[in-house]
């Protein structure tokens, strides 16, 4: 509550005259409350109420100093918070004018498949000599000064490589840590009103910026520097770093976030109160990386520039492993060399030689894309096209029909309008609060869209009898709901015929 407008408010600060408000708490008897405990027991910190929505959302134009606003601003359909706190109208404004999305702790991620490296060229990161040579480097593998664009050079264990792929339909990374770039800039001057941090000119100005990168299902964030972008749509690092953002190198993707975005937007009491919420949050920063405290599947990496006649002579024979005495980062732990002076055995022109763009992506449609991967199998020798068939089959489609059909059976139903849910629908057959239609909120067509192809595909390639006899199942399993269409059989032979 603002002491001086005498006004209730949701924000921390009033909106009316920037004073700092008092927060309420509140009890269902005696209602709203100025402490978190009361005779009745505990006070919460929210209570369910109406709001006038135009009134913060034009006050928030008011404070950015606009009139107009973009078309579209996204938002979430209620908090899950424990205190049911939400995050300022105005930060939304501003995501929406720079294009970017927000992440439930209140940052904005980049995800990205992550890809090992050691070695770089200038010319392949997009980054100046000049540059290059600020961000510390100066020699390359050989020793020499950096002169050309072509020479090798070793990457620092915390400085990474983000995608720019030309190739992609999705924006680069590049693109869009430049946008999230502007919008801290533009967020310090017209929310906080503080100097900006970035005053960035383009998205080369990117490099030597610090990001944190984080991989899922984790809650630890490491500090990176970006020192250029690739063509491909890799997330290029150091071994070591893929190997401190996992929990057990299990996984092979990760985000990043610019570091300033993190620190002036991330609040754990964004999170939800429900089990598991702190998953995928940053919750604690590592800022300096210790080769000693990684999964140690990062010691058994060979850094030699060549294997000895020795480990041939052990492999024709069968011999273990552990039994060779190799070059690898486990005998240089507590060295300098456990940071640098790394080698490799193959050198590569280009990393961004090769396929840029996976067809999985470019092509739009689930039977093209099966189509491609059948076609694929067939060609290849070493693949057994029918065992591809019955895992895609047994994998994929069949489990898609078989959950959707459940939740089929236990969806909820929705108004068209105003979006209420209902366990049943009401009796008089529309919505009891707007009046409009109610509809389903799992259709028929998602579970029987994997029916045809799953059918066609089996037959083509002879899958196993109890893999047909499984389909059949469920196809009469869907037919007892749905009812059977013979038009709808007639034409399984068009998916695989």
């Amino acid at each position: 509550k603002c002491e001086k407008c005498n006004k209730e408010t949701i924000f921390p600060v009033c909106e009316i005259c920037g004073r700092k408000t008092k927060k309420l708490y509140y009890c269902n008897i005696c209602g709203n409350i100025e402490t978190n405990k009361c005779k009745h027991g505990e006070a919460k910190a929210y209570k369910t109420q109406s709001i006038d929505i135009n009134h913060y959302f034009n006050a928030g134009l008011t404070a950015l100093k606009i009139k107009t606003c973009p078309d579209l601003i996204k938002g979430v359909r209620g908090t899950s918070n424990k205190e049911h706190i939400p995050e300022h109208f105005i930060k939304g404004i501003l995501r929406a004018e720079h294009d970017i999305y927000v992440n439930k702790d209140g940052t904005t991620r980049y995800d990205m498949t992550q890809l090992p490296i050691t070695h770089f060229k200038p010319r392949e990161i997009r980054t100046s000599i000049k540059k290059l040579k600020e961000m510390g480097y100066v020699k390359d593998i050989y020793g020499k000064e950096i002169e050309n664009d072509g020479q090798v050079l070793e990457i620092k264990p915390q400085d990474i490589i983000l995608p720019s792929c030309p190739d992609s339909a999705e924006a680069g990374a590049d693109t869009v840590l430049f946008n999230i770039a502007n919008f801290v800039d533009d967020l310090l001057v017209r929310f906080y009103g503080e100097k900006p941090y970035y005053n960035l000119k383009s998205p080369e100005d990117l490099a030597g910026q610090l990001v944190i990168a984080l991989a899922p299902h984790t809650s630890a964030g490491i500090v990176c520097r970006i020192i250029g972008f690739s063509k491909t749509q890799g997330f290029y690092a150091h071994p070591m770093i893929h190997a401190a953002t996992r929990r057990d190198c299990d996984g092979d993707e990760a985000s990043v976030m610019l570091a300033m975005d993190a620190f002036l937007n991330f609040s754990r009491q964004f999170l939800p109160a429900h089990r598991g919420s702190t998953q995928d949050a940053c919750l604690v920063l590592t800022s300096k990386l210790t080769p000693s405290e990684v999964d140690d599947m990062f010691f058994d990496l060979d850094v030699g520039w060549k294997y000895p006649l020795e480990f041939y002579e052990a492999c024709n024979k069968y011999n273990n492993p552990r039994d060779l005495n190799l070059n690898q980062v486990s005998t240089r732990l507590g060295t300098i060399n456990q940071y640098e002076n790394m080698g490799y055995t193959h050198p590569v022109e280009n990393i961004n030689s090769g396929v840029l763009c996976s067809a999985y992506k470019a092509i739009p449609s689930m039977e093209d894309k099966l189509k491609g991967q059948m076609d694929l199998a067939e060609k290849i020798r070493a693949v057994d096209e029918a065992e591809v068939a019955a895992m895609v089959i047994d994998k994929h489609f069949i489990k898609d029909i078989k959950g959707n059909l459940r939740k089929f059976s236990i969806q909820q139903f929705r108004c068209v309008k105003c979006n209420k849910k209902f366990r049943r629908p009401p009796l008089i057959g529309k919505c009891d609060s707007c009046g409009n239609r109610i509809i389903f909120t799992i259709s028929e067509g998602s579970i029987v869209k994997y029916l045809e192809p799953s059918i066609s595909l089996a037959n083509k390639y002879n899958v196993p009898a109890y893999l047909k006899q499984t389909l059949e199942l469920t196809k009469r399993r869907v037919d007892d709901v749905f009812g059977k269409d013979k038009e709808k059989q007639e034409g399984l032979g068009k998916w695989f015929g």
